[in-house]
């Protein structure tokens, strides 16, 4: 078996979803640690959290692999006193390296919106933009009923915006935080948006507009993308002989 460095992992999420394809407001890559680093474990996260960093340590992890980047703003300081600087000098002293794969595979078949539309039996799948999934459901049903199937799926609540008794054929899905792509949805045939987030005016204008928002969460509509990335990185490690164990975090972030 080979000796794997976190320039292997780093080249492989590349392939997949290149960091260069990341919005401009993005903070994907390496962020802490070293290419040269050599790895043996990795554990794959939605967000790095003192628990996680905790969960990492006791695998024996020399990388970790987050969704959701730290350091969005210039860090002049990295002290105990703030939540990102404790996070920071933990990651720092366990000697471990950290990767942020955000906007970036949020735009692949990699992303939560990807792996809800699998749950979902979504077929005909389009991509008016690179954060929608619009497809066909398996069954057209009315968004009152499509309320209690999503909440099933993601295991909570979920707020429904819009006429419960809206027929819904055409179903688009962005996870995270993408309320605004409700009129391209629209626009692509689709009755009904699922996302993570909803803001106030985006609700308003949606339903008034016909459309129905499906507010899912944002940790819920993104946590089916860890487990799979996880799997598809110890496959593709596996086929090139590398020796890591690829971890995926079970730590509840609230």
């Amino acid at each position: 078996m080979r000796q794997a460095v976190v320039r292997d992992v780093y080249q492989w999420l590349d392939e997949i979803a290149p960091f260069e394809t990341a919005e401009a407001f993005d903070n994907v890559g390496l962020l802490i640690g070293s290419m040269r680093q050599e790895v043996n474990n990795v554990l794959v996260a939605l967000d790095v959290t003192l628990p996680v960093i905790q969960q990492a340590i006791e695998k024996n992890v020399q990388l970790i692999i987050t969704h959701h980047p730290v350091m969005f703003r210039p860090v002049q300081q990295i002290v105990d006193d703030t939540y990102e600087g404790k996070l920071l000098s933990a990651i720092i002293r366990a000697g471990i390296s950290l990767i942020s794969t955000h906007t970036n595979i949020d735009q692949t078949l990699y992303s939560g919106s990807a792996r809800l539309a699998e749950k979902l039996g979504l077929t005909d799948i389009v991509r008016p933009d690179p954060y929608l999934f619009i497809g066909t459901v398996p069954e057209a049903i009315d968004a009152q009923k499509m309320e209690g199937k999503l909440e099933e799926i993601l295991g909570t609540k979920v707020i429904r915006y819009g006429n419960p008794d809206t027929i819904i054929q055409r179903l688009a899905i962005a996870g995270g935080a993408y309320d605004e792509g409700y009129e391209q949805a629209q626009q692509s045939g689709a009755q009904a948006l699922l996302t993570g987030e909803v803001k106030h005016h985006n609700a308003i204008a949606a339903v008034e507009s016909g459309m129905i928002l499906f507010e899912g969460g944002h940790l819920q509509t993104e946590t089916p993308m860890v487990s799979f990335l996880a799997e598809c990185l110890q496959n593709a490690l596996n086929t090139l002989e590398y020796n890591v164990r690829v971890y995926s975090s079970d730590v509840k972030l609230y």
